[in-house]
């Protein structure tokens, strides 16, 4: 969102004393009206030379799941954060975006989240007294309220005493010597003042990646061609006004009997046209899908948990089951595709944000008019805004950073990976697993799902091209458009923003950017996945040992998801993870080998060596490896799959 025209001028100041100032013309989101001039939220924020300052370790811009993320993984390094945050609540798309139906994935309730994560699901789960699913939606195994939300992020903050949170705060300008951002200069929209961050490292975890053109690196917006990401579904020439709609979600209840008409919005029937409302979706027969199907409005009706499967509309997104039963709007039809917000003049900005506001509200009509339901009723203090309009949209694709590394389509998408698990990145610092779910743009996209496999987050996606104190957090790491509509959800978002707060902290201590193995140690220890497993939880006492294991070839990896960590390893496993472990990459055959030649295995009197057969300890001949394996209880009798991952754990 090109939010921030900078123009520098002279302005008086005093009467007696004059100064530089720098004048910035921005918006304030949450501001933007449904009706009338959109430009009242556009703000001109004149920022003498002299402001307060605030120093910290880290400053962390935006407090969505990425920042979230960030700011937990600095605080436990026991660095200083500020965070900023543009709206006044926490959370981001699942709180002030409006999105509390968590789009996660299948295993979620086992896999694909980190230790942090998961506390924030259990928190929500507690305030409703335990109850799984609150909403009973269908859409995600975990719907609520996003107020619960903001509770659960409030409470995990709390007692972090080296976080400092800064809401209704936006960054307007970073100020660079030498190459490396020195200062941060931001907006407070209530106070009407500025603040001055000086901070060792930056981290952008904004819903759009407004940082990236502050800090002068270079990014993608909209689509890419084919020649350029090789991916066989990218557009045949560049794109930038190809972004995936976004959507101003908004909460109704259910009141039989009563009659919650909504006024007939302005310019109604040309949004209706545009839209297309319509409880009728087309899901493709060339893809294998069942073709158009017409939800009907109200049941319970549930399909097999969380694949999407069609159903009643009104618990598609339903946030509380209980009576009265309230619904999150966050329907297709609804989603606003006509203009991108990203690289816009603050003046555009406003009105395209209004429009978008504007289809959500004509949409609630078109449900208790043309639908013929009056008697749901919008819930204005479910999103604690006026209109009943989330605070902040619901942003599914931002600006994206030029890194080292880009994950493309071919890297993730079934098709193209034959194995149970996408393509194999040995800097990981993350997992995740969505739909590679693109939203319509309004430049000839009309959207487009394709199963991806479970995949990594490679960290070379997180890092800029030039040598600088800066990371992204969130949607804006180095994706394509086609596969950040893989990236962009919730655990995800918050998977690379814990990483990005690693990097950072690590970079701080040492003066420089860590090796990777030891980001993904830090990483692992701390409870977050870096492989692929549906059967290993974060507080499995060998996690981080199988994780570290695993991401150097040393854990042995099947045709399943299955880390089996009480399964009994085999001696030829075995023989292969040593071999992984101390840099003899081979296959398992030469692995064998190795670990006879070099003495590290035992073979029995006639030099066979039964592959097949469990591993005990003193097949190992631990005098004769090139580094000995960390100390531990060896017990007799088989070895397990964990247990010998644990004996990697300390080892170099």
């Amino acid at each position: 969102m090109n939010r921030h025209a900078p123009t520098l001028a002279l302005l008086l100041l005093a009467v007696l004393n004059t100064a530089w100032a720098a004048e910035y013309t921005t918006v304030d989101v949450q501001k933007v009206p449904v009706n009338g001039d959109p430009t009242v939220a556009v703000v001109k924020a004149v920022i003498p030379d002299s402001v307060p300052e605030i120093t910290c370790d880290v400053l962390v811009a935006g407090a969505g799941m990425g920042g979230i993320g960030a700011a937990l993984a600095v605080a436990r390094h026991d660095l200083s954060v500020c965070l900023t945050e543009e709206t006044d609540w926490i959370g981001g798309q699942a709180t002030a975006g409006g999105v509390s139906a968590l789009d996660e994935n299948k295993f979620i309730e086992i896999s694909g989240g980190t230790r942090r994560y998961y506390e924030f699901r259990n928190r929500i789960r507690a305030a409703y007294n335990g109850t799984f699913n609150p909403g009973g939606g269908y859409v995600s195994a975990l719907c609520f309220e996003p107020k619960i939300g903001v509770q659960a992020l409030e409470a995990m903050l709390a007692p972090e005493k080296r976080i400092r949170i800064f809401l209704r705060t936006q960054i307007v300008d970073l100020h660079q010597t030498n190459g490396q951002i020195t200062t941060a200069t931001a907006w407070q929209f209530d106070k009407k003042t500025a603040l001055r961050f000086r901070a060792k490292y930056v981290l952008d975890a904004t819903e759009t990646g407004d940082l990236l053109p502050l800090a002068k690196l270079p990014y993608v917006v909209g689509s890419e061609a084919k020649a350029e990401t090789g991916e066989t579904h990218a557009a045949d020439e560049p794109n930038p006004a190809c972004v995936q709609s976004l959507t101003y979600p908004f909460a109704i209840e259910r009141r039989d009997g009563e009659n919650h008409t909504t006024p007939k919005p302005a310019d109604y029937e040309s949004i209706v046209k545009r839209q297309g409302f319509s409880l009728r979706m087309n899901y493709p027969v060339e893809h294998g899908w069942r073709g158009a199907f017409e939800y009907s409005f109200y049941g319970d009706d549930p399909p097999i948990p969380n694949n999407m499967s069609p159903g009643p509309f009104f618990s598609w997104r339903r946030l509380r089951a209980a009576k009265p039963e309230i619904a999150l709007m966050n329907w297709p039809r609804q989603d606003y595709e006509a203009e991108s917000i990203l690289d816009r003049t603050p003046q555009d900005l406003a009105r395209v944000l209004q429009d978008a506001k504007r289809t959500s509200v004509a949409f609630l009509h078109w449900i208790h008019t043309e639908l013929g339901h009056p008697e749901v009723k919008l819930r204005p203090d479910i999103m604690d805004t006026a209109d009943g309009l989330s605070k902040y949209p619901y942003v599914r694709e931002s600006r994206r950073l030029l890194a080292r590394g880009r994950v493309v389509e071919q890297d993730i998408v079934e098709q193209y990976q034959p194995g149970p698990r996408a393509r194999w990145f040995p800097d990981s610092v993350g997992i995740g697993f969505y739909m590679v779910d693109i939203h319509p743009c309004g430049a000839n996209e009309r959207g487009r799902m394709m199963m991806p496999k479970p995949f990594q987050i490679p960290l070379a996606t997180l890092l800029p091209k030039q040598t600088i104190n800066f990371l992204p957090a969130g949607k804006n790491i180095g994706v394509t458009h086609l596969t950040n509509g893989a990236f962009r959800l919730h655990p995800i978002e918050w998977m690379v923003g814990e990483a990005a707060g690693t990097v950072a902290s690590l970079a701080i201590a040492k003066g420089s950017l860590p090796e990777t193995p030891e980001i993904q140690r830090d990483l692992a220890r701390n409870g977050v996945p870096l492989v692929w497993f549906d059967d290993l939880r974060v507080d499995h006492p060998a996690f981080a040992a199988i994780h570290l294991a695993a991401i150097r070839g040393a854990y042995p990896l099947g045709q399943d998801l299955h880390a089996s960590p009480d399964a009994p390893i085999t001696r030829a496993e075995a023989a292969a993870a040593l071999a992984a472990w101390y840099g003899e990459k081979s296959d398992r055959d030469a692995a064998v080998t190795a670990a006879i030649e070099k003495g590290w295995m035992a073979v029995d009197h006639r030099n066979w060596f039964h592959g097949d057969l469990p591993l005990i300890w003193t097949d190992i001949r631990e005098s004769k490896l090139p580094r000995p394996l960390a100390s531990g209880d060896r017990k007799p009798g088989p070895v397990t799959r964990a247990d010998f991952a644990t004996a990697f754990l300390e080892t170099p």
